[in-house]
């Protein structure tokens, strides 16, 4: 693969790197008996929505150039993850 065709972005990244970590995981917790065996289902969950993420960053970045959609994605991280340390308990 091409890297320039491939153009990787923040979020393009992270959503890759959660994906191949989360489907063996996802899988693993499937094995487990009783009430465990939920959290693969959880993480699957997990793994559906960073491969939409995936998707609408691949279309963004259609339209956008990539370093200014990577700043852009990086400060909505941001922000996120001072919302939620702000309002934990």
């Amino acid at each position: 693969m091409n890297i320039e065709k491939f153009k990787p972005t923040f979020a393009s990244i992270l959503s890759i790197i959660g994906i191949v970590a989360g489907i063996p995981f996802g899988f693993y917790c499937l094995t487990l008996t009783g009430g465990a065996s939920l959290g693969g289902v959880i993480v699957f969950g997990i793994v559906i929505g960073l491969a939409v993420l995936l998707v609408i960053d691949r279309i963004l970045l259609s339209f956008l150039n990539p370093k200014r959609l990577s700043i852009i994605e990086f400060g909505i991280c941001v922000i996120c993850l001072l919302i939620y340390f702000a309002t934990e308990d």
